[in-house]
């Protein structure tokens, strides 16, 4: 009996000696050996009310291994608030292992202790599935302590910083802006109205040629174009009115280019022109013209050469700085006509 009561205590110290063992050696082999680990942790296990903090979770599988990266982030509870979420980043470890993982800012307006359970990744690897989970996460969340002297204080006033460079510039950047947009728009108006008034934009304008300067430069003009010689008739008396028509606005301001021939005779007598000789005249050409544009008559040469000189007659003898007293005979009209005309025979 002594005998066999050694012999099994013997056996069994050499069963917890090899149980030892194997469950020394086994751990060993699993853990040089594994095909997946998960993690998640946080940055640090406390944290104060309100600040901010990294959720960390990773997952390392070996190539033959296929992993669903889980949901996880419908695990965290509701006293944890996610401000930002990461993508997902990979690599390849120099042993072959693939290393997968995604980061979350958080933050958490409740103290206290706060667990995140355990996250379940499903793999498979050789047709075989199954399920590896992270150990629990635990966050801290302390209040910030007040000092018993000072008690709970008022919110403190909003501190004003310097007015810099940095902020000015942005306002006067608009103000020379809006500047700028005002000016190019007064400019573009008042070159409008210069250019449609026939005048410089730059510069002084001209001094405008007395009407007499004018009408004469037309009537040379009118002349040499021989408009009645080419049977232009029609247009070579509109011209010629019109001439003599802006010479009398000009010169006496009666609005003759709205007024008809009679109407514009009245208009000089109420004027104070009391020259019968050359109304008469004036009527004459009037009348001409009006023939020859409304009814479509045909004047003969010398009616048309007449008309041109008494157009130049009612010019040179009514003009301001050269006004002539001109009496009522006819040859002395005419022979004053040849003296102010260039010598010409086509007229």
């Amino acid at each position: 009996m002594g005998m066999d009561y050694k012999i099994k205590n013997r056996k069994s110290k050499m069963i917890k000696y090899f149980i030892t063992l194997f469950l020394s050696v086994v751990p060993f082999f699993f853990a040089n050996g594994q095909i997946i680990k998960v993690n998640a942790q946080f940055d640090s296990s406390a944290m104060w009310i309100g600040d901010q903090m990294r959720l960390r979770v990773e997952m390392e599988r070996q190539s033959d291994v296929r992993v669903e990266f889980p949901a996880w982030l419908e695990a965290l509870p509701r006293s944890i608030e996610v401000l930002d979420i990461y993508p997902v980043d990979s690599m390849q470890t120099s042993d072959g292992m693939f290393h997968y993982f995604q980061e979350v800012l958080i933050t958490s307006f409740d103290s206290g202790r706060h667990v995140l359970p355990p996250l379940r990744f499903p793999f498979v690897i050789d047709g075989i599935v199954d399920t590896i989970a992270t150990r629990p996460a635990y966050l801290y969340v302390y209040r910030i302590p007040l000092e018993e002297e000072d008690g709970i204080t008022d919110i403190k006033p909003i501190y004003e910083l310097p007015v810099g460079w940095a902020d000015i510039f942005p306002w006067v950047w608009r103000i020379w802006l809006s500047l700028l947009v005002v000016a190019l728009i007064a400019f573009g108006i008042y070159a409008y109205n210069r250019r449609r008034n026939n005048q410089p934009i730059f510069g002084a304008p001209k001094p405008a040629d007395p009407p007499h300067i004018v009408a004469l430069r037309e009537l040379d003009r009118l002349r040499g174009e021989k408009l009645w010689q080419t049977n232009r008739t029609k247009d070579y008396y509109t011209r010629l009115s019109d001439v003599v028509r802006n010479y009398i606005e000009g010169r006496f301001g009666v609005a003759a280019m709205e007024m008809t021939s009679d109407e514009i005779l009245a208009g000089l007598q109420n004027v104070g022109f009391e020259d019968n000789n050359l109304v008469g005249r004036l009527s004459k050409l009037f009348t001409l013209a009006d023939l020859v544009k409304f009814a479509k008559a045909q004047p003969l040469p010398d009616e048309n050469e007449t008309s041109m000189l008494d157009g130049y007659l009612f010019v040179n003898n009514t003009k301001i700085d050269e006004q002539k007293d001109i009496e009522p005979n006819a040859d002395d009209a005419d022979n004053s006509d040849i003296r102010e005309l260039p010598n010409d025979n086509n007229v």
